[in-house]
């Protein structure tokens, strides 16, 4: 029973490091009329039926939340070549009146690339989207003229200027890689054999004579 039991567990736990999910980590709003008026970063969970886009949140926060983990793309988008395999999570800022906001969002995985126009949002919404989120998507879905921003490593700086309809962005960060299947079978053939080790050394015992 303890063979099994090893290599049980060691196959949960190859699972649990393959698919792995990079996520948001943290983020704050710095600088900007939306952080002079009390505006913070906030990290979302949406739950189902959740709407993003056209003045659906009306906030003088930065939000973001994790979309869909460990895609891989069908078609090259954003500088990414197609068979790239992402993490997609989703930023945007959404005031009522025209605010400035300025911070950053810091993701467990490097960045790969971010989406911040229409047609690229449009055409991955059904491949990365988080499936609890209705996106809407309108004529000024993305950035403007008066948007920016870099990358460093993993973390998004952001410098946004918004009011109707806000600034949405899809952040593309790489994804843990996944042993190939021979990998897995080598590995857990080997769990295997240090089980069944453990089980024939308990089935040897010691015998002791008496003169």
């Amino acid at each position: 029973m303890q063979k099994y039991l090893v290599t049980a567990a060691a196959v949960g736990a190859l699972f649990t490091a393959g698919s792995a999910n990079a996520a948001v980590v943290m983020g704050e709003l710095t600088g900007g009329t939306a952080f002079d008026n009390g505006g913070v970063f906030e990290q979302l969970n949406p739950a189902p039926g959740f709407t993003v886009g056209n003045n659906h949140q009306q906030s003088n926060n930065l939000f973001a939340f994790d979309e869909q983990q460990g895609v891989t793309l069908l078609s090259a988008v954003g500088g990414l070549a197609a068979g790239t395999v992402v993490n997609s999570h989703y930023v945007f800022f959404d005031p009522g009146p025209s605010l400035r906001g300025i911070g950053y969002v810091d993701f467990d995985g490097d960045i790969l690339g971010v989406l911040s126009d229409k047609s690229d949002m449009d055409m991955t919404d059904m491949l990365l989207g988080n499936a609890n989120v209705n996106y809407v998507s309108v004529a000024l879905r993305g950035l403007e003229a008066a948007d920016s921003f870099n990358i460093v490593g993993n973390r998004l700086n952001v410098n946004f200027r918004a009011s109707s309809p806000g600034d949405y962005i899809r952040v593309l960060t790489a994804a843990p890689a996944v042993p190939e299947p021979s990998t897995w079978a080598m590995m857990i053939g080997g769990f295997g054999l240090v089980g069944g080790a453990m089980r024939r050394r308990r089935k040897v015992t010691t015998q002791v004579s008496y003169a």
